[in-house]
């Protein structure tokens, strides 16, 4: 019995370390699946996660099935979660261990590599304007694949964001800028990754600055002003993706509880300027715009959450399965 459990041990090691290694002298393997959805031109989809419990790790990961890894790049599944730590508790302890909660053997097995299912993406209570380092670094640390910070006004707010994303980088690195300020104790994050110190270093950069990093800057414009600077917010390197935030939006521009068309305006402008930088834009989708949407530059949608009980997601998911199919 224990030559048979230590043969299944050798064996699983010996598939994930070939196909690991396939991947890296063939084709770059990217360990945030989101990049390399993007990068391949394929539609990502996510869900807001309300819930950082064990259960719901459990549960979403098991919702997506345990496919091949061509099957999770081109069969539409839930690819992303933005952790929802704005106006929900920021809890650092409940999301380690969320994120340790979405590290599955049984999926490492069926993909024979180490590219996660799951991106996991996490919204600060902070924004822009705000001290942000301390926070970012945190969430970095426990094996977040990218951060979501709201409120974002400026160029300089965003050039701010993306240096508390980065280590410094070698002095003769074509991606050194703009240089990063993060502190490096990489221990949790590159286990939760499975691989080592110094390769964690090598791809914890922002994509698509460094075409080999695995983490995403992901910034909301949600202001008036944020609106009116979009076009010089898009050109800070470093921009992974951009959200409009409508709610946000209407308030800041005084137009709550009345009937108006300045947050479409406004949306709009900030997609034109995304498309126009070669920036992902994040739109928001149901059963009623996913036909459009799916046709348009939105390479990224949020398409439900976690506590949603209609079954809009899976409703989303199953309109692009069977476009797919057809």
């Amino acid at each position: 019995m224990k030559k048979g459990i230590i043969i299944l041990c050798i064996t699983v090691f010996y598939i994930v370390s070939m196909s690991f290694s396939a991947f890296s002298e063939q084709d770059y393997l990217h360990l945030n699946k989101v990049v390399a959805k993007l990068e391949a031109g394929k539609l990502v989809t996510g869900i807001w996660s309300l819930s950082t419990s064990l259960s719901n790790a459990r549960s979403i990961i098991e919702y997506n099935g345990f496919p091949s890894q061509e099957e999770a790049i081109n069969k539409p599944m839930i690819d992303f979660l933005v952790v929802a730590m704005e106006h929900y508790p920021y809890d650092i302890s409940a999301l380690r261990g969320f994120t340790a909660g979405l590290n599955s053997k049984r999926e490492v097995l069926a993909k024979g590599n180490l590219q996660p299912n799951l991106s996991i993406f996490v919204r600060l209570p902070v924004e822009g304007g705000d001290p942000v380092h301390a926070m970012i670094k945190q969430v970095l640390d426990i094996g977040a694949h990218g951060i979501v910070i709201p409120h974002v006004q400026t160029a300089e707010e965003a050039e701010k964001i993306v240096k508390a994303c980065r280590y410094v980088r070698p002095e003769n690195s074509p991606y050194r800028n703009p240089r990063g300020n993060r502190g490096f104790s990489p221990a949790v994050a590159s286990y939760l990754w499975g691989i080592s110190n110094d390769e964690y270093y090598r791809r914890a950069d922002v994509w698509p600055l460094n075409p080999e990093g695995d983490i995403m800057v992901i910034i909301m414009i949600e202001d008036i002003d944020g609106v009116n600077n979009i076009d010089s917010i898009v050109k800070v390197p470093g921009i992974g993706a951009i959200f409009f935030g409508p709610a946000d939006y209407t308030v800041s521009s005084g137009a709550y509880g009345t009937v108006t068309d300045k947050a479409d305006k406004a949306l709009q402008k900030v997609k034109n300027a995304c498309d126009t930088a070669g920036i992902t834009f994040v739109g928001f989708a149901g059963i009623d715009n996913i036909a459009q949407l799916s046709q348009e530059k939105n390479r990224m949608l949020i398409i439900g959450s976690d506590i949603d009980k209609s079954g809009r997601a899976e409703k989303v998911l199953e309109y692009l399965r069977k476009i797919a199919s057809d």
